[in-house]
């Protein structure tokens, strides 16, 4: 394990009231870096932080390095602040949400909103007479012995508002009132400041320190030790939102990391924590590196593996191979894309001769970065034609399982027509608008047998009355109902079974239609009985190699 690297001095530890602060926050002299997690509190924790002060209780100690920063507009909850250039700007390394839950507590302005919003978790009121913290009622009236917090950041303030006040003449709640404030105001927080430009220490500390106790997520981590603020994309949630502009979805944060880890020849199957410990340095810039890979990734799949959307992306652990292979070979030649999307369909359709852990370890290895053809010819050697099964459509539809996902892809490939209108859907588009709710139901009627099959769906725009549509008999639309029905895989004497009122014989007849329709596509896409042998350069190479 390499040596974490060293501060050139120690930190330096003091207290700062919540006043003195909250006023740095706002002024724009403490920032949040690209590594810190976004905002997840909600206002129960903002209250019991707040009443944590109010008591006296230790709210634990902050944490900062110091360095420059760039004149920007920043971001604290709801306040948008206008921050300066300066050479000693205080940069969060632990207290982000407590920091947040302060400024935006103290400082913003008043009138408070008076109904509860869950979005905004940080409006509060003191309760004078109760002696505790309130959020807005939900009739939107607070009571008159509740104070807006915010006058209690300011002695100044408070005093001129307490003349207006209705309880002015109160003495006991005027004292508590003032009381308030003053505690806190000066409420003492602990902090360390680590004086030093070289952002690697406090990665280092980030990581120590949010692996005790309750650790965070591990997309969190990465964007805590990997993430750049001077590039772009930085983190795994810029990867997914740049990823999202390809049209083929978005890929969650924790499928991503596992696929940079391929990416990386790294076994997918270990954690961040395992990678980094072995080697800080592993993946370092990945994210930077990964959306280009990703984007090939994600092209091969849609061109080369009829994948539309990653909404039908069957065995989506897959991408972890894939992206060590679009990695090492940028621009495969067509031979090759066709033998991985065989490898990817067979592995898919379960002639996968190992299980998924050992699988992707295996497909990984099997990539070398300076011979294409051979590295595409182990991958299928991974894959075993004894498994190879005929496929059976699963019992019950699941958008979610391998098994319905390779139905939809076959849908897909049919190029589905409108059932209305007869105009080709762009099924990626549809997929994108309405995601599950494009796999509509034919039946919808309760007590029917076969109702929850795949062969009860159809991919097509929600709100559509699929089921007349296919009950249509008006020989004088122009539209052929049969073709159109044939491009859902729907036979043409079937819906005869709707307009006769038997739609169980209806589903039954399409099950059988549908499952023919998913077998010629799976033997096109694992073309089982053709060749797999690598181009004849390829072949030829070794004597080549000798007669030289």
């Amino acid at each position: 394990m390499e040596a974490a690297p060293q501060l050139p001095r120690k930190p330096v530890a003091r207290t700062e009231q919540v006043e003195g602060l909250v006023d740095m926050v706002y002024r724009g002299l403490v920032r949040v870096p690209s590594f810190q997690r976004g905002l997840r509190w909600e206002a129960k924790h903002v209250q019991e932080l707040f009443d944590s002060i109010y008591r006296g209780y230790p709210i634990g100690s902050l944490l900062f390095y110091q360095r420059p920063a760039k004149a920007a507009r920043i971001r604290v909850g709801p306040l948008q602040l206008a921050a300066p250039e300066t050479d000693k700007a205080w940069w969060v390394v632990d207290g982000q949400q407590r920091l947040t839950a302060l400024t935006a507590g103290l400082k913003r302005p008043v009138p408070l909103p008076r109904k509860p919003d869950k979005d905004d978790p940080y409006v509060l009121y003191f309760d004078i007479e109760e002696q505790v913290f309130q959020t807005p009622p939900r009739s939107g009236e607070p009571p008159t012995t509740w104070v807006p917090v915010p006058k209690l950041l300011d002695a100044a303030d408070l005093t001129e508002w307490a003349f207006g006040w209705e309880h002015a003449r109160d003495e006991r709640l005027r004292r508590r009132l003032f009381e308030a404030g003053a505690r806190l105001r000066e409420y003492p927080i602990p902090l360390y400041i680590i004086e030093t430009e070289d952002l690697e220490p406090a990665k280092q500390i980030f990581y120590r320190t949010n692996k005790a106790g309750k650790p965070l997520d591990w997309p969190t981590v990465y964007k805590a030790l990997f993430g750049n603020e001077e590039a772009h994309p930085s983190t795994l949630e810029d990867l997914s939102a740049d990823l999202a502009e390809v049209g083929m979805g978005r890929l969650s944060e924790d499928r991503l990391l596992t696929a940079l880890f391929g990416l990386r020849g790294l076994d997918p199957t270990r954690t961040l924590d395992d990678h980094y410990r072995r080697d800080p340095r592993a993946m370092r810039d990945a994210v930077r590196e990964g959306l280009p890979v990703l984007r090939r990734v994600l092209s091969f799949l849609r061109q080369d593996a009829a994948i539309p959307h990653l909404r039908l992306l069957p065995k989506p652990i897959l991408l972890d191979v894939l992206a060590r292979f679009f990695a090492l070979h940028a621009n495969p030649s067509a031979r090759t894309r066709m033998l991985l999307s065989r490898w990817f369909w067979r592995t898919v359709l379960g002639a996968g001769a190992f299980d998924d852990r050992t699988l992707r370890r295996r497909g990984i290895k099997s990539i070398e970065a300076d011979d294409e053809e051979a590295s595409v010819q182990r991958l299928l050697s991974l894959v075993d034609r004894g498994r190879h099964r005929l496929f059976e459509l699963p019992d019950a539809f699941d958008g979610r399982s391998d098994g319905n996902r390779i139905v939809l892809c076959t849908l897909a490939s049919l190029e589905p027509r409108h059932l209305e209108t007869g105009q080709p859907l762009d099924v990626a588009a549809l997929l994108e608008d309405q995601d599950k709710r494009a796999f509509a139901k034919i039946v919808r009627r309760g007590g029917v047998a076969g109702t929850r099959s795949p062969a009860n769906r159809i991919l097509h725009p929600k709100g559509t009355q699929v089921m007349k549509l296919l009950q249509q008999k008006d020989a004088s639309l122009l539209l052929d109902r049969a073709s159109i029905a044939a491009t859902h895989a729907i036979s043409p004497d079937s819906p005869d079974f709707l307009i006769q009122g038997e739609p169980a014989d209806f589903l039954k007849a399409r099950a059988e239609t549908l499952t023919a329709a998913v077998r010629r596509f799976a033997a096109r896409m694992t073309a089982w009985e053709h060749s797999d042998r690598p181009s004849m350069d390829y072949l030829l190479r070794p004597a080549e190699a000798v007669a030289s």
